[in-house]
């Protein structure tokens, strides 16, 4: 029984000793780390969106007037010019209104010099027999107010007939013909849209998040699958209001404009496009993220002093995909260790791969 405990006793004491003889062989070798020096510079955040490519401007075509289509002088992916015609209507309904219009006021007019006939064959039968007596004067008023209403009504049936043909307001390409040939028309109808793709815009909407972070002026590029190069322009336009996108949602959009800087032939109207716009950020101090380490409550780095590990607590502020700003802690030009932490003490000997 004694030899047995004596036997354990010998056995502990080797391994006590080879634990020390292990720890101080430890305490004297380096652990082998990599550093990063730590930068000054921006975080960079993008926000993405989709959008689809419009022209610049669009102007719609209206008839003036009511009436059948007679001719349509266009179609879609025409170029016109301000001032050719585009349309012409058949307007023979005002035609007939006219000349009725134009036959009451004869009758009118008729009526009129018959009364003034008839006043004055009473005047002189009246005089015959007592010229001292007084005639009551004729009133002609009736007859001068529907011949004035029949004057005005012919004035604006004249000025619908010369609104017959339809011209367009603005030179550009036909995008869309709203009519066709046949086709009964009310007064104040579109008729076509003339676009202007001399230049574009992007029209897209901005989730609530990204809205407050958008500004007029604000650069943007371009891309789609429908196109090959990458177009650049800015915010022009964001909306005063925040829209739902449908009914059933709960989440708010704010409508927003990108005036492209340039154009090309592979840019058409409709295109579905991806923009991407980048954030202005302010000069921050930077680490990688690999550098940082988190135990409980606790945020830190080890920064390399001569040849050792110093672990530094630190305040963190903007993180980005690959580095992460502190705002104490560290400052530019320290060197922190990014491989080879998860095993430091501060203090420990190291060595910079």
């Amino acid at each position: 029984m004694f030899k047995k405990k004596w036997f354990i006793g010998v056995l502990l004491g080797v391994v006590i000793i080879v634990f020390v003889l292990l720890n101080f062989r430890n305490a004297g070798s380096a652990a082998t780390v990599k550093t990063a020096d730590v930068t000054e510079g921006k975080i960079i955040e993008q926000i993405y969106t989709n959008g689809r490519l419009e022209p610049q401007e669009t102007k719609v075509v209206f008839s003036p007037v009511g009436g059948i289509v007679q001719t349509l002088h266009v179609k879609e992916g025409d170029s016109v010019t301000k001032g050719q015609p585009v349309l012409k209507l058949k307007l023979d309904s005002i035609k007939e209104q006219l000349d009725k219009e134009k036959l009451d006021i004869e009758l009118t007019e008729a009526e009129r010099l018959a009364a003034k006939k008839q006043h004055f064959e009473k005047f002189k039968e009246l005089m015959s027999d007592n010229p001292d007596q007084t005639v009551e004067e004729l009133d002609l008023t009736s007859y001068d107010l529907r011949i004035r209403r029949s004057q005005l009504t012919i004035a604006s049936l004249e000025k619908q007939l010369s609104n017959g043909t339809v011209y367009a307001s603005a030179d550009g390409i036909v995008t869309e013909v709203a009519v066709k040939e046949g086709q009964i028309m009310a007064e104040g109808s579109q008729v076509i849209s003339v676009a202007d793709l001399s230049s574009y815009k992007v029209k897209a909407n901005l989730n609530e998040m990204d809205a407050g972070k958008v500004v007029l002026g604000m650069k943007a590029k371009v891309t789609g699958e429908s196109i090959t190069d990458t177009y650049e322009g800015e915010v022009t336009y964001l909306s005063p209001t925040a829209i739902l996108s449908d009914k059933t949602s709960k989440d708010a959009t704010v409508g927003m404009e990108i005036t492209l800087a340039n154009k090309a032939a592979e840019l058409r109207p409709g295109y579905n496009v991806t923009i991407e716009m980048e954030l202005p950020d302010k000069d921050r101090v930077l680490v990688p993220i690999t550098a940082v380490k988190y135990e409980a409550q606790e945020v830190y780095v080890f920064k390399v002093e001569g040849e050792k590990a110093v672990k530094s607590i630190v305040t963190i502020g903007k993180e980005g995909e690959e580095q992460v700003e502190i705002v104490t802690g560290v400052a530019k030009g320290d060197k922190v260790v990014v491989e080879g932490a998860e095993s430091l003490r501060d203090g420990d000997k190291v060595k910079v791969q």
